[in-house]
């Protein structure tokens, strides 16, 4: 495929696709060498489309090379998408309207990365002139200013917001696709908070709606606030809280605890159905639900009110407020050895991610019980082990007098 010029003095190239003849239009300010190249240009992606393949980067390259009004042309006669979808600006107008219906706070953490990349790379930044080496780049500022976990935080989010890109054909690779994103739980910030602690807050707080909502994290492990929103009255049961309203997970049951089951009973005997609300301006629309069907009508200004309660109680006010309430009671329910089906069902959330972000390793207790069962060994050692003492020792003992044994007589054997 040639380019040729025409009798005014235009460049153009006519090629066949679809059964269809199509002219790319060049204009005049061209040479026959140009012309040529952006022939060359135009037969490669022809090639490549009539075997089903995506475009090289290498070509994408070229593409993005190309001046504005060059790049029009081709966008008219259907060799390339839309000019605006290569621009960094318009790609992430688009990745939001795609992601309008995920939680507002999710949506607030796409909206803080795309500004980060916009302040980086520049709106005006064609995508496909976007490198491995510039996102590379773009880590090591975000490492340099910030800790490791929130940088591969937003590297993951990057990730997604090009593949967006990818799956809509406006670039062959995504460029963040193999930059390192590894470390994504701080654990300096989580906290385990025991019931003593719990305590003393809820005694401190203004009412027993805030009581509740401590209550719900602490001992139900629900999400706070997306999980409560429009938590109704009849939704608490007898052994059973049904959450099927803006979750992550879709609908589950939490068990009735005593402890939320006794805050509520409080609620519930305080509440007369004849009672007039105050009006007020809700953050979500429910047709199906009453203001006066809804446990918590109005949360607004609750985590100062519940940061006000842990100032009052004199204790140590932990990062992550309302996560490490979730997080110490899936502890707990580790802790208690219950099943991974019975956990998913209760915090809907795979046992992956529930032991990455949410159990706690609690090393003082752990190391306590270590220490303990290594002094119950060495007071064995010291009165001295005979074969009778043996068979009423547990496995587990004799495993660790076994490597005591090795440690000290370099031998793993135990004569009788």
């Amino acid at each position: 495929m040639r380019a040729y010029k025409t009798a005014k003095g235009k460049w153009q190239v006519n090629f066949c696709e679809g059964g269809k003849q199509r002219t790319l239009y060049l204009g005049r300010d061209f040479t026959a060498g140009s012309a040529d190249r952006v022939a060359r240009i135009v037969t490669d992606i022809l090639s490549h489309r009539k075997r089903g393949e995506s475009l090289p980067v290498e070509l994408f390259r070229k593409i993005e090379s190309l001046t504005d009004r060059l790049r029009k042309s081709f966008e008219r006669a259907g060799l390339v998408g839309g000019i605006k979808s290569q621009m960094l600006g318009e790609l992430l107008q688009s990745f939001y309207e795609s992601k309008s219906h995920l939680k507002r706070g999710t949506q607030k953490n796409y909206l803080a990365c795309g500004k980060r990349l916009l302040a980086f790379f520049g709106n005006a930044c064609r995508i496909g002139s976007i490198e491995k080496v510039d996102c590379e780049r773009f880590r090591s500022v975000f490492l340099a200013n910030y800790s490791a976990c929130y940088s591969s935080c937003v590297i993951r989010r990057c990730r997604i917001i090009f593949q967006f890109a990818v799956n809509a054909e406006w670039i062959s690779k995504n460029p963040f696709e193999k930059v390192a994103a590894r470390v994504d739980v701080n654990l300096r910030r989580q906290f385990y908070v025991d019931r003593e602690t719990i305590g003393k807050v809820m005694e401190n707080c203004r009412d027993d709606h805030d009581r509740l909502l401590l209550a719900l994290a602490r001992f139900g492990g629900l999400r706070i606030p997306s999980e409560v929103l429009l938590l109704r009255y009849s939704d608490f049961t007898e052994s059973v809280i049904r959450i099927h309203r803006d979750t992550k997970t879709g609908a589950r049951e939490v068990p009735l605890f005593g402890e939320i089951r006794e805050i509520f009973a409080r609620l519930t005997n305080l509440r007369s159905p004849d009672v007039n609300l105050p009006a007020q301006k809700f953050s979500l629309n429910c047709p199906s639900c009453q203001p006066s069907e809804l446990v918590f009508v109005n949360l607004c200004g609750f985590r100062q009110r519940i940061i006000t309660a842990i100032q009052a109680a004199g204790v140590q006010q932990w990062e992550k407020l309302f996560v490490n309430l979730r997080s110490s009671c899936i502890t707990d329910a580790v802790e208690r050895g219950y099943s991974e089906k019975m956990m998913d069902s209760m915090f809907g959330n795979s046992a992956v991610v529930r032991s990455r972000h949410y159990v706690q390793f609690r090393k003082d207790r752990e190391y306590a019980k270590v220490l303990a069962d290594n002094e119950r060994m060495l007071k064995k050692l010291r009165e001295g082990v005979t074969e009778n003492v043996l068979p009423l020792m547990e496995m587990e003992e004799l495993l660790v007098l076994r490597d005591l044994l090795v440690k000290h007589f370099g031998t793993g054997r135990i004569a009788g």
